[in-house]
């Protein structure tokens, strides 16, 4: 067996064992199909490498390139569904066909110098967008998929280096082979292995996206809120400027329960928090402190200031018509509760403090709003 052989095996067992490290992947069902694309690519580059391993036969190599055409459309289609997108097989099949034909036809012919000319020109049309869609288009865009569009760069480079070398400098193309060999299988572990990570680092982020915020209405949780907002605390202290923390209860949300079912009462907190964010600056934070009760941190704001943000949103929900609630009869409305930052920047400290103030509002009668004594 030739060396140029035991390359070529080398090459297809590590498509192999990108393709079997594949299903040991467990996804959401909206990222299968990426996930299916990404073993068939895996698949077909292992293929075109088992092929080569006989190139002298003709056609062994033909089939050989047929393989890799279709790897390299696949990397596109991966790519597509990786950004979200829907892939357009019709067109994407159209390259595929005319890419398969030209170069084992070419490659057929023994004519490597066509053969090549065709692949840097195909490459570019199939391997180009991926970058750009990587990179712009994917989200959320993961330090793996930046890697990752290194490795479809360098795979850019070597193809256009090798084109570049045959029409000015065929005499240096040799070692340009030989380099492109060596560099080859750098190219194919690092996007087998970017690719497959990507998918790691996004069930990261979107596990911690479930630890810091509330499922039911997509605001922050307490340890969210207190994440979100310990550099902005910090500032604040170093420059003694005011904020305050506000909590809200919704009244008598346990008879909106009790009488209507959970899964009203569920829609109405989601109403609830949707029309105070509406009120609220791009700074200000509100989070769900857990069952009616929210959170709402407002920075650099003074203490008449917040008092008139707590009015606002005290009509604001006032003011929130569901007809869901029509057979009860039911008017929304909240307490509130305020500590302000002025020299004690403790969270909990304001916490208590906050919640203390809301008591003391439902203890007067509920939809009122009460302020922490200095």
């Amino acid at each position: 067996m030739t060396a140029e052989q035991i390359y070529s095996l080398g090459m297809a067992q590590i498509g192999l064992v990108f393709f079997l490290a594949s299903f040991r992947i467990q996804l959401q069902a909206q990222h299968r199909q990426s996930l299916q694309l990404l073993q068939a690519l895996f698949f077909f580059d292992s293929v075109s490498w088992v092929l080569y391993v006989w190139p002298e036969q003709a056609f062994v190599l033909a089939l050989s390139s047929v393989a890799s055409a279709i790897n390299t459309w696949l990397v596109l289609a991966f790519a597509i569904r990786r950004a979200g997108l829907v892939v357009k097989w019709p067109l994407l099949i159209a390259g595929m066909l005319i890419h398969s034909a030209y170069y084992s036809y070419y490659t057929f012919l023994g004519w490597q110098s066509f053969a090549m000319h065709g692949q840097t020109i195909f490459t570019l049309l199939a391997i180009g967008p991926v970058c750009w869609l990587f990179w712009f288009k994917k989200q959320p865009r993961t330090f793996s998929d930046q890697l990752y569009v290194g490795a479809m760069l360098v795979w850019l480079i070597v193809c256009l280096s090798r084109t570049l070398l045959l029409l000015f400098a065929p005499e240096l193309l040799l070692s340009s082979l030989l380099v492109s060999q060596v560099i080859w299988p750098g190219v194919m572990v690092a996007y087998g292995i970017f690719a497959i990570t990507s998918y790691m680092e996004e069930t990261e982020l979107r596990l911690k996206g479930e630890a810091l915020h509330d499922p039911l209405t997509g605001l922050l949780n307490r340890r969210g809120m207190l994440e979100t907002i310990r550099t902005c605390l910090s500032y604040l202290q170093r420059k003694q400027h005011p904020a305050a923390l506000l909590m809200i209860d919704l009244d008598y949300f346990k008879k909106i329960n009790d009488s209507l079912g959970h899964d009203v009462g569920d829609l109405v907190l989601v109403e609830v928090a949707e029309v105070m964010a509406l009120q609220l600056r791009e700074s200000d934070v509100l989070a769900r402190f857990g069952g009616e009760e929210f959170l709402l941190f407002l920075p650099q704001i003074s203490e008449e200031q917040s008092k008139i943000v707590a009015e606002r949103l005290l009509a604001a929900v006032s003011q929130l018509d569901l007809p869901v609630l029509k057979p009860s009869a039911q008017q929304l409305s909240i307490s509130v509760g305020i500590a302000h930052f002025c020299n004690q920047y403790d969270f909990a400290t304001q916490l208590k403090r906050a919640d203390q103030a809301l008591y003391k509002a439902k203890d007067l009668g509920r939809c009122r709003i009460e302020v922490a004594a200095d």
